[in-house]
């Protein structure tokens, strides 16, 4: 069924001087530390790793709004992925007395500071008291990367990025393939894979969810 757009992601993805990946809620694992499911978390693996494959030898950056952590693991440049809502890697305080952040297999689960019980550092798990730091350094190495976007080739490509959080990913992603003329952007999605009228001549969207659209370019790597 996408065989063409899959087709056309590749000879895309070739020719861009640099890669802009999304990954979005469709795509979140609920991700539940006591009671985890291994088979979802090895698809998800195995996927993961289509995505390095795709990105080998490329100039790339990725933005996930997912908290599982596994795209960590799957040999890409740590430097160059940004998890905006955190992840199950850090601990934090759950009163924020302060914006030390914790590995998580350390075994901790007081507070040192101030001994409150430590939490995940996610966002949909702290609320107000979400610890930033977490994210922020390569938040800021992400919007360096994007500035050096402009007038040159780019191929975006975003993987269930629904509208939660839409200011993140989808609405950014949308103005870097407004602006930049030379940008390709294809966006998948089961439900919401529709693209603006603005960027309709350069952009590809996919009904498909990210993983049937990545199982089927697996076939291809």
């Amino acid at each position: 069924m996408n065989e063409e757009n899959i087709s056309l992601l590749f000879e895309k993805v070739k020719e861009a001087e640099l890669v802009l990946i999304g990954i979005g809620e469709e795509y979140e694992v609920r991700f539940d530390k006591i009671n985890v499911n291994d088979e979802d978390t090895k698809i998800r693996k195995m996927i993961y790793q289509k995505v390095t494959q795709l990105l080998s030898g490329k100039n790339y950056f990725i933005v996930s709004l997912c908290t599982d952590g596994v795209i960590r693991k799957q040999g890409l440049d740590d430097t160059r992925i940004v998890e905006p809502c955190g992840n199950y890697t850090y601990l934090q305080c759950s009163e924020k007395c302060s914006v030390d952040l914790y590995d998580a297999e350390s075994g901790m689960n007081i507070c040192p500071k101030c001994g409150k019980p430590l939490v995940f550092n996610r966002l949909e798990e702290t609320g107000a008291q979400y610890v930033e730091e977490g994210y922020l350094e390569n938040w800021k190495t992400y919007t360096k990367w994007l500035q050096g976007t402009v007038n040159r080739k780019v191929c975006i490509l975003e993987l269930g990025v629904g509208m939660k959080y839409p200011s993140v990913i989808r609405f950014p992603f949308e103005k870097v393939a407004y602006f930049n003329q030379k940008a390709s952007f294809f966006r998948v999605h089961s439900r919401l894979y529709q693209v603006t009228e603005e960027i309709k001549d350069r952009s590809y969207g996919i009904k498909a969810t990210p993983d049937e659209f990545l199982k089927e370019l697996s076939n291809k790597l």
